[in-house]
């Protein structure tokens, strides 16, 4: 058989098959790329804040192909470095605090007016008054109303050298806001809120430090390491194996769980984490402030206690200097600072530069707000402020300052 005839045979055996239809399908084909490209794009426009885009090559004259997008992943820890107290912050309203926090002079009586629930209690001071009495406390309620404690008799702490100080401690409000637990010499004073009643534990020695383990346990300390465990209810008293201090000490809302302290050790700072009821620490690391940029911070003493934000960090103020890395010619003592310390690695997230002209002692670490995102804090010339501690703003939240100790446990 020919050439010829073969194809001759093959036309006529085809000549009822319809041809397909090339083009159509390609048309449909770049539609579905065209759909597939256009969302690529929306998605990459959207996730461009989590997103590395690779530059696109051309290889002469072929389609230009997009690189894969490379996989987001959310930071571990937040963005570290040191944010700078502004000269005047943005105000903000923060529920139920009073924007002035200022006590009226014929608030209701403890006595008459039982509290279900504080999210605060203060003692007012004036260092410049030649009034020299101790003042009342009083407690702010979830209505945002004040109280007077006139419930029980209360005096002040004293050390071995005579020194005395107000008894209400940053420490002193319980987790659920419903006691006051305020140390005394020779015993703690407990008062029950809601029941409007004192208990009056006996406690041998010179207590000046209480902290909470759960709403049940309070420890009690002097000066230096070593505490007592205190069942309020009960009245029992009884030694506490772990030598921490409530001094720098962080307690904790749930017992009995994790508590951390910020301690000085060997001409450095540390951060030790106990379990109550073990002599021995679940473990100790130095402080690390390699995160914090620019660096050149250093911790000299801790100031007020730690406060946990139930997740494995604390914040505490502290007083230090700021010797600059780079060369520069800055380099000064008396920085008042707020500070975020990992208690598993030591690191120091986030420091607020509060300043080398303040007092010392001027500031003072109280609560987390904003699902432990947002450090509550009093200082001495703005009142409360807080503080983002992934963002680094900072907002006020009184007009002014609060000349007294706060204890503060919002919702």
């Amino acid at each position: 058989m020919t050439t010829d005839r073969l194809t001759e045979l093959l036309e006529q055996s085809s000549a009822d098959v319809s041809p397909p239809s090339f083009a159509a399908t390609a048309w449909a084909t770049a539609r579905r790329v065209r759909r597939r490209r256009q969302v690529m794009a929306s998605v990459a426009a959207f996730a461009a804040v989590v997103a590395v885009t690779v530059p696109l090559r051309d290889r002469g004259g072929d389609d230009i192909v997009p690189a894969p997008p490379a996989p987001s992943a959310t930071p571990s820890v937040p963005t570290s470095g040191v944010d700078v107290m502004p000269e005047k912050p943005v105000r903000r309203a923060l529920a139920p605090l009073p924007a002035d926090f200022t006590i009226p002079a014929d608030a209701p009586r403890l006595s008459g007016h039982p509290v279900e629930r504080a999210v605060a209690v203060v003692q007012e001071n004036d260092p410049d008054s030649a009034d020299r009495s101790m003042r009342p406390l009083h407690v702010l309620d979830a209505a945002g109303q004040w109280v007077r404690i006139d419930v029980g008799e209360l005096g002040r702490t004293h050390d071995e050298s005579g020194n005395e100080a107000d008894p209400l401690r940053g420490n002193s409000l319980s987790p659920d806001g419903r006691r006051v637990a305020v140390p005394q010499p020779d015993a703690l004073v407990v008062i029950d809120l809601p029941a409007a009643k004192v208990h009056r534990i006996p406690v041998p020695g010179l207590n000046e430090q209480v902290m909470w383990s759960g709403n049940g346990v309070v420890f009690v300390g002097q000066g230096s390491a070593g505490v007592v465990r205190v069942d309020w209810a009960t009245g029992v008293v009884t030694p506490e194996p772990a030598a921490m201090s409530a001094w720098n000490g962080g307690g904790s809302a749930i017992a009995p769980a994790e508590i951390a302290e910020l301690i000085g050790a060997d001409g450095g700072r540390a951060v030790r984490v106990w379990r109550p009821g073990e002599a021995d620490p679940v473990r100790a690391v130095p402080v690390d402030f390699r995160l914090v940029k620019p660096s050149g911070y250093g911790v000299s003493e801790w100031e007020g206690p730690a406060v946990p934000d139930g997740v494995g960090r604390i914040a505490a103020a502290a007083w230090g200097d700021h010797a600059p890395s780079d060369g520069s010619p800055q380099n000064y003592g008396g920085v008042q600072m707020l500070t975020v310390v990992d208690t598993t690695t030591g690191l120091v997230e986030r420091l607020l530069d509060l300043g080398s002209d303040r007092w010392k002692s001027c500031c003072r670490a109280l609560d987390w707000i904003d699902d432990g995102q947002t450090l509550l804090a009093q200082t001495e010339r703005e009142g409360l402020i807080t503080w983002n501690t992934r963002t680094g703003e900072i907002t006020q939240i009184t007009a002014g300052p609060f000349r007294g100790t706060i204890s503060m446990r919002l919702p």
